[in-house]
């Protein structure tokens, strides 16, 4: 494996292109000479709030019941410190005792159960600590026990209490992390396969790492509860991490134990060595291959060894007693090195010739080293360990006395350095925070105390639009208005009607002049600036403080506010006042002070005035400015964040609210305008449909001469020896004949489109009155329902191929071909049909030509029998069927159309509107890039039209199986119906089988991704589970696809007969038709 560093610090492994995880740890426990643990730095304060946590509550917490379970983490009390610690069952002992690892910490401790706690849920969180074995090392197989003893201690004088960044390689069976560790530039792995405890080794055996520690367990079992921990960790030593104070293994504190405590600790760890290599021999023996691990004999081991180790602790508290003595003697030795410099201050150490200091030193270590012998002798210590730990304490507190004396040196010289420049330090340090004031007060910000806002309270209070005088009385007279409206319309007698009238048209008039009223009123108030004036001062408010949230609030929130922006502007004032009056005296005594040392100045000053007072006035000018700095930088409190957003909350509140209120008169008003201006013109007129009935008999003259010109026409075929000249001229008058009857339909069209515009808005009696014109008709069915057309006006050619069920055929408008849909029909019936034609009319009518939908031309019934005929454009050869046959389409071409298909399903859902019908010969894909949906029979209800024998797509079931199994129609079954259609237009000579479900199955087939998805979504069996066409639009499938455009291209001829049909019919009448209109 190559590591590469990268130029901005980053290690990469060559090989793998991958960032190794770098980061930085400190050591808590050394299980092996290559394995130990640590705490990422990050977690240190997640280790002092456990640790305050745990002696909170561990003290009051309920001992184990019964025996501890491994999966569960308790609270332990470690016996070294007497400090409470989370800690988990590593194996039973016996029935009283239990071998617990500190699992934040790494280390492993005997407790007895009386000695764990449980703990709460929010205590059982992941550990803390993280194992590590360092990369590419492993330890010799036939490593004697004190190689392996000191290797350890090696690795915790690199590693302990120390910040080592390691590089994180693998993870190894046993869950450790492979690393690469580095501490003070020193590469830890390398220095320990250089002293010899550990040797290189391959990938193979770095993973199998677990089983060659199995080996060394039980060398390391012996020490791991007593002599190693005191490697571990407690709160004291997390404190003494944040301050990164390293040194060597042994001398430092650890849990919350002070030095001289540790001190003795040390002393123990050699005490009871033998008794440790000793277990260490006796465990290796009972490992050795051949021979079965006798259990009982280790468990006497571990009595004898914690018996032992109640006797060391006896031991230890008795050299605690004397270490306090050695205390004592060093707080003398420090007094008397105190009063020795005392006496030598003019003459202080560091000016001390080089053989002096020594001579110094060498006498210090002299009177130490006695002090310390005559100690000894005092504390007649039994054993030779004893006297070395002694020895080797006196040479630390030794090293300490001269580590204090060098630091109290280099305070003198640093003392010293800064009274030469005192001064000129003091000034430095004020001139530097003047500076910054400068720059403060230049970039300080005046809605720091809400300045904008109380702008704003002005702005909404001074300029504040109330409510019109009269607006009110506009609004009970429109009220009136409208309820004799709803009475004209609702009245049924002839009789009743034209008292009716008269009551409206008075309450109009006076509505008229109220609105006159009110206009003029509004007119001279700057309404719309006022609008953009508050525009303007929402946006600004809410860019400085945030979203709006409605509040309310008992008190007024204003008052408050400015009685603490008052305060604070006060406070700062008066802080700005006393810097510069500070800053102002100090000038004057700058100003003193040159005049005194202007040789030629003639000013009488005296030394004393000009000294004096100095001190006092650079701390005032540098409290003054401090003090004004941090009132200015300091961000404001939580208290203060809470009434400025108050007074914001309020003043957006009241915005909002004269918002509203400006909104409702601009609405008033132009409502007030539209109706001046329409109402104005039938003040004193009335309207009649005289041109509508004139119209209405110019058509039936038409259509007289246009039936005796068709009796003409066939008598002379009927004679079988005619003029061909004679016959040409009787059809091109026959067409003339047609096309004026069209052009009089389409002013008709006009005609009730004004009219029904004007019973909509203001004469609602109309209808009513004039029985004759049929305007309610109109009106009911959309616009579509019209008496001027008949089928004996077209020259219809039957279109049998298509159907053989009902009258089709087709017929020409203007050259272009139109069908005839007739349909059997009942009073009740043609009712349903004109409804349902109207309200399929209405959406079409919201999109037209973007609404996916096939238009319907007219709607006429047949007067000679009880026939309805629907009017629509006719596209030859252009439906799904036919299409499939002839020319099947290519992919691009079936998302475009069926993305037109789904826009129609989408208009058509919008409504409240299934279509129940959709199926091969009812979609349409207009020049093969647009698809439609072609309209159904309105006659029937969407379950009858969806159980039809013709919802197939060859052998392919388009009906849901809800629909099958007795439910009814919804829009998920035109999602179903689509979704089959969209799987057979890509495959459309697969025999699909069908599952046991009732969908098609489809596993079997290759297709592309997105489509796989949105066919799974679109016919699956649950109808809860199916997309929503809105959603299928948004589909990955169209989202590369545009919009289908409006269908009017260009062929080589001509445009498609969609576009010519609605020119002929609905373009010609330049206005929306009446149903349009409502919708």
């Amino acid at each position: 494996m190559q590591i590469v560093k990268m130029d901005d610090g980053k290690e990469v492994n060559a090989s793998e292109g991958k960032v190794l995880k770098v980061e930085d740890i400190m050591g808590s426990h050394i299980e092996d000479p290559i394995t130990f643990w640590g705490q990422s730095i990050e977690l240190i304060q997640d280790l002092l709030k456990m640790s305050t946590a745990l002696t909170e509550i561990c003290p009051f917490a309920a001992e184990v019941f019964g025996d501890p379970v491994p999966e569960k983490i308790y609270g332990g009390l470690y016996s070294e410190d007497q400090c409470w610690y989370r800690c988990k069952l590593e194996k039973m002992m016996n029935n009283e005792k239990c071998l617990m690892t500190y699992v934040d910490y790494g280390n492993s401790e005997t407790l007895k159960k009386s000695c764990i706690v449980e703990l709460p849920e929010d205590l059982q969180c992941p550990i803390l600590a993280s194992k590590f074995r360092l990369w590419g090392l492993q330890i010799p197989l036939k490593q004697d026990v004190t190689p392996f003893d000191q290797g350890r201690r090696f690795l915790a004088s690199l590693i302990n209490d120390k910040i080592i960044r390691v590089s994180h390689r693998d993870t190894a069976q046993d869950g450790a992390f492979l690393v690469d560790a580095e501490s003070e530039g020193l590469n830890i792995g390398q220095e320990v396969a250089e002293k010899g405890f550990a040797e290189k080794c391959n990938a193979a055996s770095v993973h199998n790492y677990e089983g060659i520690k199995s080996n060394t367990a039980p060398m390391i079992s012996g020490r791991k509860a007593e002599g190693f921990q005191g490697l571990s960790s407690g709160s004291q030593r997390v404190k003494n991490m944040l301050q990164s104070r390293n040194g060597q293994l042994g001398c430092k504190p650890k849990g919350r134990v002070d030095a001289v405590e540790h001190k003795n600790r040390d002393l123990k760890m050699d005490g009871e060595n033998a008794l440790v290599h000793a277990s260490v021999r006796k465990t290796l023996i009972q490992r050795s291959p051949g021979q079965k691990l006798n259990m009982i004999k280790m468990q006497h081991d571990q009595r004898l060894l914690e018996d032992q180790n109640e006797k060391l602790r006896a031991q230890n508290s008795t050299y605690l007693q004397n270490c306090h003595l050695l205390e004592g003697q060093l707080k003398q030795q420090q007094l008397e090195l105190k009063q020795t410099r005392d006496r030598r201050r003019y003459a202080p150490l560091h000016y001390v010739p080089n053989v002096r200091r020594d001579r110094l030193m060498r006498r210090t270590r002299c009177y130490t080293t006695c002090k310390y012998k005559r100690k000894h002798s005092y504390l007649d210590l039994p054993d030779t360990t004893c006297l070395r730990r002694l020895r080797f304490h006196k040479e630390v507190i030794t090293e300490k006395m001269e580590e204090e004396l060098k630091q109290h040196q280099e305070a003198e010289l640093k003392l010293s350095a800064e009274l030469k420049h005192a001064v000129e330090t003091k000034l430095k340090c004020l001139a530097s925070k003047v500076e910054n004031l400068k720059r403060v007060r230049s970039e300080f910000n005046e809605n720091r105390f809400g300045n904008d806002l109380s702008e704003a309270v002005k702005v909404i209070t001074e300029g504040c639009l109330c409510a019109l005088l009269s607006m009110k009385g506009l609004e009970s007279t429109w009220n009136e208005y409208n309820c004799a409206q709803e009475t004209l319309q609702t009245c049924n007698s002839v009789d009743e009607v034209h008292s009716l009238i008269d009551q409206r048209n008075e309450v109009r008039s006076t509505l008229y002049a109220a609105a006159e009223e009110f206009i003029s009123e509004v007119d001279k108030l700057p309404i719309g600036d006022r609008v953009n004036i508050l525009k303007s001062l929402a946006c600004s408010l809410d860019a400085a403080y945030g979203p709006y949230e409605v509040e309310h609030n008992s008190y007024d929130v204003l008052d408050q506010f400015f009685e603490w922006r008052n305060n604070k502007l006060q406070e700062f004032n008066n802080v700005k006042h006393r810097t510069a009056n500070s800053l102002r005296v100090l000038s004057e005594w700058f100003d003193k002070a040159m005049k005194f040392f202007d040789l030629t100045s003639s000013t009488p000053l005296s030394s004393m005035e000009i000294v004096t007072s100095v001190d006092v006035l650079l701390d005032q000018a540098e409290y003054d400015v401090c003090t004004e700095l941090e009132i200015s930088t300091t961000p404001k409190g939580e208290a203060d964040m809470k009434i400025i957003h108050g007074a914001f909350n309020k003043v957006m509140q009241k915005i909002n609210e004269e918002q509203d209120l400006l909104l409702v008169v601009q609405n008033k008003y132009v409502a007030s305008v539209q109706f001046k201006e329409h109402v104005g013109q039938w003040l004193n007129t009335y309207p009649n449909v005289g041109d509508l009935l004139s119209i209405k008999r110019s058509v039936k003259n038409l259509k007289a001469q246009l039936r005796w010109k068709l009796v003409e026409k066939n008598n002379l075929e009927d004679l079988g020896n005619y003029d061909e000249v004679k016959i040409q001229e009787m059809k091109e008058e026959i067409h003339r004949l047609r096309d004026k009857i069209y052009e009089e339909i389409c002013c008709e069209q006009k005609e009730y489109d004004r009219l029904g515009n004007v019973v909509q808005n203001w004469f609602p009696e109309l209808p009513l009155l004039y029985p004759e014109a049929a305007i309610k008709m109109y009106m009911q069915s959309a616009g579509l329902l019209t008496n001027s057309l008949e089928r004996d006006l077209f020259d219809p050619e039957p279109m049998r191929e298509l159907s053989n069920k009902r009258p089709l055929v087709c017929s020409e408008v203007k050259s272009q071909r139109i069908l005839l849909k007739g349909y059997s029909v009942d009073i009740d019936t043609e009712a349903k049909m004109i409804e349902r034609a109207a309200k399929y009319h209405q959406a079409w009518s919201v999109l037209k030509e973007e609404s996916g939908l096939l238009p319907i031309l007219y709607l006429f019934a047949c007067k000679s029998e009880p026939v309805a005929y629907v009017m629509v454009p006719f596209y030859p050869g252009w439906c799904l069927k036919t299409v499939q046959a002839t020319n099947p389409l290519i992919s691009a071409e079936i998302i475009n159309v069926m993305q037109g298909v789904a826009v129609g399903l989408q208009t058509l859902h919008n409504s409240n509107i299934v279509h129940g019908a959709l199926h091969p010969h009812n979609v349409f894909a207009v020049n093969r890039e647009r698809g439609i949906v072609g309209d159904f029979d309105f006659t029937k209800t969407a379950d009858q039209r969806n159980i039809a024998s013709w919802m197939v797509a060859d052998k392919l079931d388009l009906v849901a199986p809800e629909v099958r199994s007795g439910q009814s129609a919804a829009p998920a079954t035109d999602v179903f119906a689509y979704g089959c259609l969209l799987l057979w237009l890509n495959f459309p000579k697969k025999d699909f089988k069908v599952n046991t479900d009732g969908t098609p199955d489809f596993s079997d087939l290759s297709m592309d991704p997105k489509l796989l998805s949105l066919v799974s979504r679109l016919i699956c069996f649950n109808p809860n589970d199916r997309l929503q066409v809105d959603q299928v639009l948004k589909d990955d499938l169209f989202l590369g696809f545009k919009t289908p455009d409006t269908i009017h291209e260009e062929t080589n001829t001509s445009r498609s007969d969609e576009t010519i049909v609605i020119s002929a019919f609905a373009g010609e009448i330049k206005s929306e038709l009446l149903g349009e209109a409502a919708t």
